[in-house]
């Protein structure tokens, strides 16, 4: 093989250009200290390198979702902590007004304080992280819970809804980071339901949706039309309720008597007729009807709501009468079939007293509007411990599961920042430079450089004094 002048310059110039393309790479791994800066550069490792890198953005991403996540678990808690302390006072407060040697100025100034407690309670319930809204469920713009006062009384509503907000934190795992709000500061579980009084109305025992105590008024509301039609109600005022039976007797003189009581002359005009269990009922009689003896019906009116509604009851034989309050939509299930006189009975939810709803019913009744005698109200007091208690128990739960949640957080963060380290090892040992064994090779190579420009250099030594011999 003949070697030409040509040749040799070609050969001299790749040389050059090998070592100085290795120069170049060894330093470019030392600068940047990864052995794989392209795919080129490896095409195996980084086909591995890729995936681990995707993986390593996701734990990252996974890292900050567990760091948010625990500080509104954390928040979340810090504000049931502030319920828990407050249903504590509330306890201590209730206790003493309990104490029957206290006066009803000094009930009222407990009174005052329990207001109190109960706007903080509903300022806590509207506890925010930023500018959302812990308790709402997913409805965080607005807040979840309102303090309501009309002339039905006082109650708490809420808003918000029961939807998890879930964030992933962890590969296939999510955890949500609220509680709905109603869960905490009314969680009911509603138990029997008392009516007290001495109207005769009765509890059903199911499809009631009023909650705490309330009350039930039940009115005259006039004659059904199966009264005589010489007998009207009259303006006077009447107690009498249900079948009432009726004797008129010709005469002379005419007389009339109401549900076995006293015979009246008759004709007779807003005139009181006594039964024989001493109700009365206020009666126009203008004369003897065709029919002298028989039964007709004094209606009832029934309201939950202070008298804006009333559900009117001419039929007697009913077991479950609807009363609806037209302030806040609940229902109260009446048995009438024993109702015999007005006047206006307590009714007591029991298992429905939450948060509010003690806060609600302790200030009302320590204020103590109706007049009730001091040791009703001190009985009734005594009486709302266990409901305290029960209220309590439910922020303590929610308290329990936030707290819980939290602390399941760390270990996820540390199970995370685990994989996280591995992947990046992994990612560490295929593309990373070994800097020993690069600066080594680059000595080397810079060596190898240096020899082959020294090479060159003296075989490309032509020049025009070699053509002039």
């Amino acid at each position: 093989m003949r070697i030409t002048q040509g040749h040799l310059y070609a050969r001299a110039v790749e040389d050059v250009n090998r070592g100085l393309r290795d120069y170049v790479r060894l330093q470019e791994q030392i600068s940047t200290g990864r052995r794989v800066n392209r795919p080129s550069d490896d095409p195996a490792a980084a086909l591995r390198i890729i995936p681990l890198t995707n993986d390593i953005k996701h734990l990252q991403q996974y890292t900050s979702n567990v760091a948010q996540a625990r500080d509104t678990l954390d928040q979340g808690a810090a504000s049931l902590e502030d319920a828990s302390s407050l249903m504590q006072r509330l306890r201590e407060l209730t206790t003493a007004a309990a104490n029957g040697t206290l006066s009803q100025e000094d009930r009222a100034g407990i009174a005052t304080e329990i207001d109190g407690l109960l706007r903080q309670m509903v300022e806590i319930a509207n506890s925010k992280q930023g500018d959302r809204y812990l308790f709402g469920g997913t409805a965080t713009s607005a807040p979840p819970f309102r303090l309501v006062e009309d002339g039905g009384g006082a109650r708490v509503e809420y808003s918000g809804n029961h939807d998890r907000m879930e964030i992933s934190v962890a590969p296939g795992v999510e955890t949500a980071v609220n509680i709905a709000g109603d869960a905490i500061f009314q969680r009911r579980e509603p138990g029997a339901v008392t009516i007290t009084g001495t109207t005769g109305a009765a509890a059903t025992g199911n499809g009631d949706t009023a909650v705490g105590f309330q009350n039930l008024a039940v009115t005259f509301a006039g004659l059904h039309t199966d009264a005589p039609s010489t007998v009207t109600a009259g303006t006077g005022a009447s107690n009498a309720l249900g079948p009432l039976a009726y004797v008129f007797t010709a005469g002379p003189p005419a007389t009339l008597s109401i549900g076995g009581g006293p015979a009246v002359p008759i004709p007779a005009t807003d005139t009181d007729f006594a039964t024989s269990d001493g109700r009365k009922l206020n009666l126009t009689v203008t004369g003897v009807p065709t029919t002298l003896t028989g039964t007709f019906t004094a209606k009832a009116g029934l309201s939950t709501d202070g008298g804006r509604s009333f559900v009117p009851v001419s039929d007697f034989t009913s077991a479950s009468v609807a009363v609806r309050n037209s302030y806040d939509g609940t229902t109260l299930m009446v048995d009438v079939r024993n109702l015999r006189t007005t006047g206006t009975d307590s009714v007591e939810h029991a298992g429905t007293f939450d948060s509010f709803t003690v806060l609600i019913t302790l200030r009302d009744l320590l204020r103590n509007a109706g007049g009730l005698p001091g040791e009703t109200v001190r009985q009734r007091a005594s009486q709302m411990l266990t409901e305290i208690d029960g209220a309590h128990d439910s922020v303590l739960d929610g308290l329990r599961e936030l707290g819980y949640r939290s602390s399941s957080m760390e270990m996820l963060g540390n199970r995370v920042a685990g994989l996280q380290l591995s992947s990046q090892t992994t990612l560490s040992s295929i593309q990373d430079t070994d800097l020993a064994q690069s600066v080594l090779e680059l000595n080397q190579h810079d060596l190898g450089y240096q020899a082959a420009l020294q090479v060159s250099a003296r075989v490309i030594q032509t020049t025009l004094q070699n053509y002039l011999r």
